[in-house]
């Protein structure tokens, strides 16, 4: 696949909020007010498809759309409010887990009469979920812990407990996480010179932490400022015959996407995840970066999406997902940007 055929969708959803989610159909915005608002994500993707906008196909196939709020009301199913703002967020098997400034939690998303439940009073600033089901919680000066949120997996040595699903893996700071495959990179206050990979082996679900060693942070300072692509000037001989850089879609040049803007082939993996893959021959697979000034997205080694980090917030993929895996979420100060990433036919 080429640039020619992946279409680069962004949505701007503006407003102030703390976090979001996508999963299961259903999407997550924590809201300033405290407010968890769920709304229908097949329903309001559907609906997009019919709002009107423009299809720049250079320098690659391209659309974007702006609103606001209240635009979403029509496809909000429920609201769940809570007394504090969040640090950080997670779901899986239909829990919300979840930190504030009074500890950890977890929520059942589908129990009739849920409630909130305590399982620390450790603030956790980062809830990492591994694609393998696995979930990391950075806890600054407290540390490292991990939540055996699958009860497929168990520690077969004795490790600092708080609770039966709740062990902590190391004392030392820890600013976030990063999984590749079963073993956790653990950055420190100064991820530059305070990054420790804790190397663990799994079998048949039983875990055993075999070391934790300093190594070099995968973090490097970059001083380039590159501009966002879609709709930006590209250096790039056009695709097109026309020759025109901005060229956009008319009556008589048309693209064939999927209205929910799902994939077949595209999926977006970290740099970590590819490193550890056994086989990576996809020409399809997208790969997101962060350095301390940018967030890159690669398709085979070529750049499609650069983006400045330092006013996103907090980023996410949905690689535990079949039908998310080709987008990414941002959170800014005062917006949300999803970004889908979606094969067409022109």
């Amino acid at each position: 696949m080429d640039f020619e055929h992946i279409l680069t969708t962004k949505i701007t959803i503006n407003g102030v909020f703390q976090d979001f989610q996508l999963y299961s159909g259903k999407f997550y915005l924590w809201l300033s007010t405290n407010e968890l608002a769920i709304y229908d994500w097949n329903k309001w993707v559907r609906h997009l498809a019919f709002v009107d906008r423009t299809i720049y196909f250079e320098p690659q196939p391209t659309e974007q759309l702006t609103l606001k709020l209240e635009a979403l009301e029509p496809f909000k199913e429920k609201s769940i409010f809570f007394s504090e703002p969040i640090y950080d967020s997670a779901i899986f098997d239909h829990v919300l887990y979840y930190s504030d400034a009074s500890g950890f939690y977890r929520y059942s998303l589908i129990a009739k009469e849920a409630k909130k439940e305590h399982l620390s009073s450790i603030p956790m600033y980062q809830i990492n979920l591994s694609k393998n089901g696995r979930m990391a919680l950075a806890a600054a000066e407290k540390g490292l812990f991990e939540c055996l949120v699958s009860s497929y997996y168990l520690f077969n040595e004795p490790v600092h407990q708080l609770n039966p699903r709740l062990v902590q893996l190391s004392t030392r700071y820890t600013s976030k996480t990063e999984w590749q495959n079963h073993d956790l990179i653990q950055y420190g206050e100064n991820p530059q010179v305070d990054t420790y990979l804790l190397k663990m082996s799994e079998k048949k679900g039983l875990l055993q932490l075999v070391k934790g060693e300093p190594i070099y942070s995968t973090i490097k300072n970059h001083t380039a400022s590159i501009q966002e692509l879609p709709l930006s000037l590209s250096l790039d001989k056009p695709s097109m015959d026309s020759g025109v850089l901005f060229s956009f879609e008319t009556d008589k040049v048309t693209l064939k996407k999927d209205p929910l803007y799902r994939s077949k082939h595209i999926q977006i993996l970290t740099r970590l995840e590819t490193e550890s893959k056994e086989e990576f021959d996809s020409l399809d697979d997208l790969v997101i970066h962060e350095t301390n000034s940018l967030l890159t997205i690669l398709l085979q080694n070529t750049k499609l999406l650069s983006l400045n980090s330092s006013p996103i917030i907090n980023w996410r993929i949905y690689s535990r997902t079949r039908n998310y895996r080709n987008q990414v979420h941002l959170l800014y100060e005062n917006k949300v940007v999803l970004y889908l990433f979606t094969e067409v036919k022109r």
